[in-house]
């Protein structure tokens, strides 16, 4: 089975060597624990529980969530939900960022990723359509992006912008 656990701060060794599976900033995704000492690792879920709550943000941040994929009670990737996006993070970001365990990967985990933080944007309320960027040449996620409903709305050298319309 599927699905998406928040991050929280009793999450273990299993999550962190997972990250260590995602590049520092692979596609576009951003990962600081690739690289990070393990006695690091609970400040990082520190971090993430306090955003998702609007707690310690720099001016330019947003609240928001982050969530592990599960696979049959094992961590497979990880994604990012914006509550809300900035005019910079309309233009440089998106709403989602999600990534798979490289040694996961061609397994149709980043489509149930994807499709499980559409669900949950929906869930938490956030408003309106649903933004996600994706590096132009990153075919992989320009698929998944398509097989769960996106509209290519432009693109430009660096980003390609799908847009999701939430249902109600």
């Amino acid at each position: 089975m599927v699905y998406l656990q928040p991050v929280a701060l009793t999450d273990g060794r299993e999550f962190y060597e997972m990250l260590q599976h995602i590049g520092p900033d692979e596609n576009g995704f951003i990962n600081p624990v690739n690289g990070m000492e393990y006695a690091r690792f609970s400040g990082w879920l520190k971090k993430q529980a306090d955003m998702a709550q609007g707690i310690g943000l720099e001016d330019w941040m947003v609240p928001a969530s982050t969530y592990w994929l599960m696979a049959d009670g094992i961590p497979v990737g990880k994604g990012n939900l914006r509550h809300r996006l900035t005019e910079a993070l309309a233009e440089a970001g998106g709403h989602i960022g999600y990534a798979v365990d490289s040694t996961q990967r061609g397994k149709g985990y980043g489509k149930a990723l994807l499709r499980l933080l559409l669900e949950e944007a929906g869930r938490i309320g956030v408003a309106g359509d649903i933004l996600v960027t994706i590096r132009p040449d990153n075919i992989a996620s320009r698929r998944v992006a398509e097989a769960c409903g996106g509209k290519l709305w432009r693109e430009t050298a660096e980003r390609t912008y799908y847009w999701f319309t939430q249902r109600k």
